[in-house]
């Protein structure tokens, strides 16, 4: 019967013998009855990639030489699973390998879904006193906990969700490594926050959900003057792909559409896939206000692919985003209610469906490019509104200071 083969990272018998010098470049086996000069120990290791390596120390007596060659194995398998991950390393650096690894080609990620990660990673993960234990002290479930439970009573139990994912993945990553069995994790249910918002009597059901998110509804004002930071942005279409609530009343998509075209909701409601080109990267948008509202805009590569995905699960469809009952133009109101529920989970009461067209208007801008372009984008046809109206007055004087 054949000898069963050596399992990967363990090693077979360990072998000593005594030695003694033949020539200077020649060492033997000791003779019977003669002292040996050093002591050789010897075993052969199944390293991770399959291959058998002999591994061998020396030393002045049998006991040490054996201790030498135990000592080696212990430090060629304890870091053994990962060139750049061990035990001791901390999640903060485990996260940087981590967002290196999906940023390459092979990961298969969308650039958008990278760059909604890294708006996770730095919101919710990098900076927190987990980012600072080691992995072999992040991957237990108490501190996992904690953590969640931080993020869910400070920004609520959506972003829990998303932080959740996101320490998963990393430590997923070391798990895939070998440096652990478990991910921890994944054993922690996603927590909802702590309900020390004071609920008002009579009120709304949307107060009383911000409540139970901890947030104050004093803070869910409306603030039609701000657009969202690229932060904020990237990390509500990471919400919108992941949000169960979201996908159950089909905004998730429409979320995004809006993010990446700055149309009105009604636009995107009454948007006919018989005006969308996926193969162009393009949609025109039959706008009514105007005849600048008329347009034909360019998608983002990663919204092409969000609509080819939506596509093949809707082949007959005639809007891209119909009402999920009746198949014609959904109702706008529902749809808006629906939006604001997934900004009051990404932690963004204060904004509106229409705070994303104004942050493609920012966007475009903050980028340096012509302000006819945004509003080209927008369907205006004076960019001088676009300018009062969606950009506003900059308060930054340096550039006057420097011609003056």
């Amino acid at each position: 019967m054949a000898r069963p083969r050596t399992a990967l990272g363990s090693w077979g018998t360990v072998r000593v013998v005594g030695q003694v010098q033949e020539s200077p470049e020649r060492w033997q086996q000791v003779p019977a009855g003669t002292k040996a000069t050093r002591w050789r120990a010897r075993t052969k290791v199944r390293d991770l990639d399959g291959r058998l390596r002999d591994v061998e120390r020396y030393a002045a007596t049998r006991a040490k030489a054996e201790a030498a060659l135990k000592a080696a194995l212990s430090e060629r398998t304890a870091p053994r699973n990962s060139s750049t991950l061990g035990t001791e390393t901390s999640l903060t650096k485990a996260g940087e390998v981590w967002l290196r690894q999906i940023r390459r080609a092979e990961s298969g990620l969308a650039a958008s879904t990278v760059a909604q990660y890294e708006a996770a990673w730095q919101r919710h993960v990098k900076d927190s006193s987990l980012a600072r234990m080691t992995l072999r002290e992040a991957n237990r479930v108490p501190p996992v906990r904690t953590f969640l439970e931080g993020v869910a009573d400070v920004h609520g139990s959506g972003s829990a969700k998303t932080a959740r994912t996101v320490v998963s993945l990393v430590l997923g990553m070391a798990v895939r490594d070998g440096l652990f069995d478990v991910n921890a994790a994944r054993q922690v249910r996603t927590p909802k926050a702590s309900a020390s918002v004071a609920i008002p009597p009579k009120a709304s059901p949307r107060t009383v959900a911000l409540a139970a998110a901890g947030i104050d509804p004093s803070e869910a004002t409306r603030d039609t003057s701000r657009a969202l930071t690229p932060t904020e942005r990237a990390y509500l279409l990471t919400l919108a792909a992941t949000d169960e609530a979201a996908k159950r009343a089909d905004v998730a998509d429409l979320a995004r559409y809006m993010a990446g075209t700055g149309v009105r909701i009604s636009e995107a409601l009454a948007q006919a896939w018989a005006d969308v080109d996926l193969r162009a990267g393009t949609v025109y948008v039959r706008g009514t206000k105007t005849d600048a509202s008329r347009r034909t805009l360019s998608l983002p590569p990663w919204l092409i692919e969000v609509l080819r995905t939506r596509r093949q699960a809707m082949p007959r469809a005639v809007l891209v985003f119909p009402s999920p009952k009746t198949g014609g133009v959904r109702d706008r109101r529902n749809a808006a209610r629906h939006l604001r529920a997934l900004l009051d989970t990404a932690g963004l009461p204060w904004a509106t469906p229409h705070s994303l067209r104004r942050t493609v208007a920012s966007m475009i801008d903050e980028a340096g490019l012509p302000i006819a372009l945004a509003a080209n984008q927008l369907g205006h046809a004076d960019p001088a509104m676009t300018a009062r109206v969606y950009l506003g007055r900059k308060g930054d004087t340096s550039r006057a200071a420097a011609v003056l």
